[in-house]
Order: structure tokens, then sequence, then C-alpha cells
């Protein structure tokens, strides 16, 4: 059988912007235990089970005679255990991890660092994004628990997946939904950001969390989209914000393979901003996007307009069901990133979480911005999403 397989639309715009920037795009797992509770050769052997059954952990992208593709090489877990004194030198670790893991464009899809303290057991798992998207993270938290036996089909099942998706991705990109975005961005004129040189990594700024309405009406994520587009507006004074968020819908029929199948749906408002206005405005336009989210992410970027691909702000957005995942048999709490990469397509990172009837936000601005232009950012944001409950909640009788 062939091991080569062609790239999904997410996986060539992940490979276009390493190839630019000399950093792959990452996504992590990081979880902590009470100190020496993690057996090191127990989780060695989860990890290396996991690697076993999931193929997209064994693929490489490669170029070759102007074509590139993924392609099949079986690797062993890339697996070390170090000790730190200090919670402090465990980030520093965990973060040289993450910054090495980056800056090998060869390297395996998968990086693990069992890191020990006197405080606790950190386990750092560190994933190509061209190979792992965030849903498939959801398997790996499941997988952890205890090694999984191959059951001989895992590559046949993965080739499948990716095989369906390109073809769906084909289908999108030709049918009416591109002839959909052609317009869309047209009308939103040249008010886009360049795409820069490289990404850029720092720390979140925590932002004092939202109370949700219990009586709001409505779904909640396109709230909080329109009220990030309006502080951004509020604070930049653009006429036009666009906002680019991941969109994790793929075939039912695969939906326990391992792969990078989503894509990355853009958001523009181009509503008017006068005071009170836009909300109903905002959802139309939302609701049309979402109708036509299938179109691949690159191919808006050859539709003749202003947009090269980079968006203000990437915006992350998560239900917290529990934090708690078994690991080889143990008890851990995964904990969530202090430090992150903009990727070069975005001018900033925004995560926004709920937990229970509150609303989390973090915000991570590049390294040339200072603490208080995320603060007022930050502050604009909780501003505009208050307003907007306020106005979205069912009036009282």
């Amino acid at each position: 059988m062939d091991d080569r397989l062609p790239l999904t639309n997410a996986q060539l715009a992940f490979v276009l912007q390493s190839q630019r920037t000399g950093l792959r795009d990452t996504i992590t797992l990081r979880f902590h235990a009470p100190a020496s509770r993690l057996p090191a050769a127990d989780v060695r052997q989860v990890l290396e089970s996991i690697v076993r059954v999931n193929p997209a952990l064994s693929q490489r992208i490669r170029f070759s005679r102007g074509e590139v593709f993924q392609q099949r090489m079986p690797v062993d877990c890339d697996f070390a255990e170090l000790r730190e004194e200090t919670e402090h030198a465990v980030s520093v670790r965990a973060a040289e991890a993450i910054a090495d893991f980056e800056t090998d464009l060869d390297g395996p899809a998968m990086s693990a660092r069992l890191i020990r303290s006197p405080n606790g057991d950190h386990l750092v798992l560190v994933f190509d994004h061209a190979l792992v998207d965030e849903q498939s993270l959801v398997l790996v938290k499941r997988q952890l628990s205890a090694p999984a036996p191959a059951d001989c089909g895992e590559w046949e099942r993965y080739a499948a997946a990716v095989t369906d998706r390109v073809a769906f991705e084909t289908a999108a990109g030709s049918g009416p939904g591109a002839g959909f975005w052609a317009d869309r961005l047209a009308a939103a004129g040249d008010d886009f950001p360049e795409v820069r040189d490289k990404a850029s990594r720092s720390g979140f700024v925590i932002l004092p969390s939202v109370a949700i309405p219990g009586d709001l009406r409505g779904s909640l994520f396109p709230l909080v989209l329109f009220s990030l587009h309006r502080a951004v507006r509020d604070v930049a004074g653009s006429k036009t914000t666009s906002i680019g968020y991941p969109w994790g819908e793929r075939n039912g029929a695969f939906a326990d393979v391992m792969g990078c199948f989503m894509n990355t749906v853009v958001s523009l408002d181009t509503t008017t901003q006068a005071q009170g206005a836009g909300v109903a405005e905002f959802l139309q336009d939302w609701y049309r996007e979402i109708d036509h989210a299938d179109v691949p992410f690159t191919v808006l970027t050859g539709l003749g307009s202003a947009f090269t691909g980079a968006v203000t702000a990437m915006l992350s957005f998560t239900h917290a069901k529990t934090t708690s995942v078994t690991i080889a048999g143990t008890e851990a709490v995964q904990v969530l990133p202090s430090h992150d990469a903009v990727p070069s397509t975005a001018e900033f990172l925004a995560a926004a979480g709920v937990h229970g009837d509150e609303l989390r936000l973090r915000l991570l601005l590049d390294e040339t911005s200072d603490d208080r232009g995320a603060q007022d950012l930050g502050a604009r944001w909780r501003h505009r999403l208050s307003e907007t409950f306020a106005r979205s909640s069912r009036p009282r009788r």
C-alpha cells in the first residue's frame, strides 16, 4: 500500500506557515499530579501505545518534485524524564521543550516530557498542529488512561479519513460558497492586517471573569465573538475587523480518528458602530458565514480580495467540563498553558472558556506589546460583553 497521502487544507496552511516562519505551529497538553505519583515506565508505555494506535503521529510532511504530501514514517515515542527543584524551573523547562519542538521542522509529531519537582509531577505533551487538531486532543486524553492494543486497521482508517476530508474540501472550495466569500471579503475593503514574518511567544494576560446571565437568549459564542470585534474597534478605531476561529466539523464516521481535519472560519464585522447598533445585523452576517464555513481557509486567500490570510485576532472558545484526567492509572489535573505563540497570521490571541455560570477570559498579545495594551483591550472586551449580554437577555416582567 502506498504510504503517501495528500494534505488536508488545514495541513497545507500550517505547512506554508512553517516554511515562512521556520517554526512549527503547536498545540499542547499539560497535566499536574502529586509528586512522584506518575511512574515513568507506565507513562512511557501509555504514550508509546498512543503513538502506535494513531497513524497521524507517525506521519511526516514531505516535499518532492514540487509536490507536498504526508508520508508514514513510524518512530519511537519522544519521551524524557526530567527533574527540577522549583516551579519556575519547571515552567522554564516546559517552555524550552516547546521551543525545541517548534524549531525542529523534521521532528516527530509528538513530544512528551515528564518533569518532576518537589511540588508535583508535570507531564507536557506537544503536538504538531499540522497533524493533530484540537478535537483530536479529546482522543488523546481518553487514551492516556491505559495502553490500548493495536487492531492493525488504524492506517486504513486514517487513510480513508484523509481521503474523505480532501474530497469534501475540494467540493466545498469549488462550490457556491467560494462566490459568497469573494463577495463578503470584497465588501470588507482593504482593512486587513498583513501576514508577519514570524510568530511571537509571550504570556497570557488573565482577565476578570464575566457572569453569564441565566436568562440569556440565543447562542453564547456569536455574542462573545461580536463583543471581541467591538472591543477591537473601540481600541484600534478600525472600520472592519476580522477574527478567525477553528471550525471542527468533521465526518462523524471518522470521529475516532486522530488527525488535522479542521478548518479556520473568518468572521467579519462590517456593521455600524453607532451606540446600541449592530448586534442583530452582525448575527445575520454570522449565520450566513456559518452556512459557508466548509469553504477551506486557503481558498479565501485566492479570491482576489485584499485578504492575504491574516486576521486581527484568533479566538478560542471552550466549554470546561472536567479537568481531571487519568494517566496510566493515576489521577491528574489538566493545566492551562501560561504561555503560547501568537501566529504570524494574527495580531493577537483571545480565549474565552465557559466555567459554570461565568466566562473566563485570556488575551495573548505579541511580545512587542506591553501589559497595559492587553489590559486596555481586555477592559473594553469585558465592557462590550456585559453590554451585549444585557441587550440579549430576556426582559423582566
